[in-house]
């Protein structure tokens, strides 16, 4: 099975908790389970493989020389592009680099002038550049979560996830929704190992895209220790 709706996650869910027509949980707290999983798994899936869904933003700062997290997403309904995090951030010359506000907490306030290092730091849920530039056109790399199971549509909605690995979604619903009342401890412990050994195959198997072996790196750019 390559992709799944809702609504067979759900009855997957269900057969696994040996749940088919209990009324011990209904299906809007399954979906709420299944949501929160989804959301957690993207994370793991992205953290693992940070470029596996990327794409470029193009944003303009406001009168603060700030851009919104908000601005980073795109499309709706269920082709939504939810943004989880920065890659870069570059105005398609020059690459700014990241900072703290602790490092520069005068750059807002005082001369800092153009030819200083093109920097950027959070601010709660938006970003500001520095020097701090009015309607700065800038480019943004990013990478993004699809649309969370909350989201979709109906139950006829298909779910994004990698194909044939939807079981980690069930199986890890499953082991959270038999905690209820604390009387399905043992197969909730089992289904969540289950999930877990299927989850570290699928990492393995996203984490390289090519043959190539992969590369040891520092967390640094070359950039950082360039001359001038």
């Amino acid at each position: 099975m390559s992709a799944v709706s809702l609504q067979q996650l759900i009855s997957n869910t269900r057969e696994y908790m040996d749940a088919v027509g209990s009324t011990r949980w209904e299906d809007p707290i399954i979906k709420t389970v299944l949501n929160s999983v989804f959301d957690s798994e993207w994370s793991n899936i992205l953290n693992a493989a940070p470029y596996y869904r990327f794409a470029q933003r193009q944003v303009t700062t406001d009168a603060n020389g700030q851009f919104a997290f908000t601005t980073l997403n795109a499309g709706s309904g269920d082709t939504q592009e939810n943004f989880y995090r920065i890659m870069s951030v570059s105005d398609g010359n020059v690459l700014y680099g990241q900072t703290r506000f602790q490092d520069v907490p005068l750059a807002t306030t005082t001369n800092y002038l153009p030819t200083y290092p093109r920097l950027y730091y959070i601010a709660g849920q938006s970003v500001q550049i520095l020097p701090v530039s009015p309607s700065q056109s800038l480019y943004v790399g990013v990478n993004y979560k699809p649309t969370s199971i909350s989201d979709l549509a109906d139950v006829t909605s298909t779910v994004d996830y990698p194909n044939n690995a939807h079981l980690i979604l069930v199986w890890m619903a499953a082991s959270q929704l038999l905690l209820k009342g604390g009387t399905e401890a043992a197969a909730a412990a089992n289904l969540k190992r289950l999930s877990e050994d299927e989850r570290k195959t699928l990492l393995d198997d996203i984490r390289r895209m090519t043959i190539n072996p992969t590369m040891m790196a520092y967390p640094d750019q070359k950039y950082d220790w360039s001359g001038g």
